[in-house]
């Protein structure tokens, strides 16, 4: 089933108009996306690895997508968990940690703090072949040895921080 997403301008204004995902964007259209960064008890944060023959393939990143037309990113965040990992939470679990802007999208970066077990992990076969818990150093190694997505290790890089404060 095709994804659409609702268009915004550079000022996160709604431009009436939707976009097909894969769709090339105009000059000064963006659109919106969610990332979650779970975190349980113990400091340690949730990835996922993606699924080989998706686009970087066999990399590791955190739950998250593109926010579908009429979704808020709340619900795009609580929809990406139960669909890629089988995990539901509230909309009042997620704590938004960060709004970040790259060339034409926005990302609401939230954060759960949760415990979970791993064997209670549905993971989507067709996005997810692994998840597992990582601490900031091991993430961090992860990044240097190129084996996280490069813009999730850019945003890590940014704002992993916040979480040990």
């Amino acid at each position: 089933m095709a994804e659409y997403w609702d268009l915004y301008d550079a000022n996160r204004n709604p431009l009436g108009r939707t976009i097909k995902r894969g769709e090339a964007f105009a000059d000064g259209e963006y659109y919106v996306c969610s990332e979650v960064w779970i975190q349980n008890s113990e400091g340690n944060l949730l990835v996922t690895q993606r699924h080989p023959d998706k686009k970087a393939g066999g990399l590791w990143e955190f739950t998250g997508g593109g926010v579908l037309a009429g979704e808020t990113t709340k619900q795009a965040a609580v929809r990406e968990l139960e669909e890629e990992l089988g995990v539901r939470v509230d909309e009042s679990e997620l704590s938004l940690l960060e709004v970040y802007q790259q060339r034409n999208y926005f990302m609401d970066i939230f954060v759960v703090k949760k415990d979970l077990d791993k064997g209670t992990f549905m993971l989507q076969p067709e996005e997810v072949v692994d998840a597992k818990w990582v601490s900031h150093e091991e993430l961090l190694q992860m990044i240097e040895e190129k084996q996280v997505v490069w813009s999730v290790g850019l945003r890590y890089g940014k704002y992993g921080e916040m979480l040990r404060g």
